[in-house]
C-alpha cells in the first residue's frame, strides 16, 4: 500500500488553488496502442485505444478506465485515488480547461474520437508550446521535448529520480501495461499530471520555461505561449 507521501500524491497549495480558481484540469491520457506497430503510425487516431485517463480535480487524483472503481482497489488497495469508468469522463471535464502533454495532435483527438460531444473550455499543450518556443528562440525550427525533460529542467517535483531518468518513457508505460504492471503505469501517469500542473502554474505566472539549447548544450529561459485562462 502506498502512503499519503507516495510519489505524485502531493501538490502544493498554491498550485492547487490556481487550478481550482482558473477551472484548469491537468490531465494525462494513456493509450496502450504502439504506434510503431501501425502502418499509419500516429496519423490515424482511430487506430488507438483509449485505455486510461488520470487527472487532478477537487483536490485529488481521479482515474478513468474500463475497470471503473475496481481499478484502484485492485492495483492499490486503498482510497488515495478516486476511480471511475471512462464513460464518466466527459461530464467530469465538461466546461474545464485542460492542460497536458501532446494534447493538440494526440490527446484531444483521441478523446473526441470516443466522445463525439466533448465540451471543454479549451486546452494548453505543453509539448506544442515548448516546440514553438524553441523554434522562435533559435530561428532554426521547433524541437520536440519529452515531458520528463521539461519537468527536470524546470525543477518540478519527482523529476530527479534515477529510475525515471533511466526508464521514464511512453514505451516503458506501454510495456508495463502489456505485462500487467498497472501500478507502474498509474504511478507514471500521476507524475505526468503533477508535472503538467506545476509547469502550467509557472507559465501562467510568467510565460517562459527553461529549455535546453542544443546548439550550446545549456539551459536557456525561453518565452512560451501565454495561457488564455482567468486565474
Amino acid at each position: 500500500m502506498l502512503s499519503s507521501q507516495s510519489t505524485g500524491d502531493r501538490m502544493k497549495r498554491k498550485t492547487r488553488d490556481f487550478m481550482k480558481s482558473a477551472n484548469i484540469i491537468p490531465i494525462s491520457i494513456f493509450s496502450s496502442t504502439d504506434a510503431s506497430e501501425l502502418q499509419t503510425g500516429y496519423s490515424d487516431i482511430k487506430q488507438f485505444d483509449l485505455d486510461m485517463v488520470v487527472l487532478w480535480k477537487e483536490d485529488r487524483y481521479h482515474l478513468f478506465s474500463e475497470e471503473g472503481n475496481r481499478e484502484v482497489n485492485w492495483v492499490f488497495g486503498d482510497n488515495q485515488m478516486h476511480s471511475m469508468h471512462l464513460d464518466r469522463l466527459p461530464e467530469f471535464i465538461e466546461g474545464s480547461y485542460l492542460v497536458g502533454y501532446d494534447l493538440e495532435s494526440f490527446g484531444i483527438p483521441l478523446l473526441k474520437d470516443r466522445y463525439k460531444n466533448l465540451a471543454i473550455q479549451g486546452s494548453y499543450d505543453l509539448m506544442k508550446s515548448a516546440f514553438d518556443a524553441y523554434g522562435e528562440y533559435t530561428g532554426e525550427g521547433g524541437k520536440r521535448f519529452k515531458l520528463f525533460d521539461l519537468a527536470f529542467w524546470n525543477s518540478c517535483e519527482h523529476a530527479i529520480g534515477a529510475m525515471d531518468i533511466i526508464g521514464f518513457s511512453r514505451m516503458k508505460m506501454i510495456s508495463d501495461w502489456a505485462f500487467g504492471h498497472r501500478r507502474n503505469t498509474i504511478k507514471h501517469l500521476k507524475n505526468e499530471v503533477l508535472w503538467c500542473s506545476q509547469l502550467s502554474h509557472r507559465i501562467f505566472r510568467r510565460p517562459e520555461l527553461y529549455l535546453k539549447d542544443y546548439r550550446t548544450g545549456k539551459k536557456k529561459r525561453m518565452i512560451v505561449r501565454e495561457m488564455d485562462v482567468l486565474g
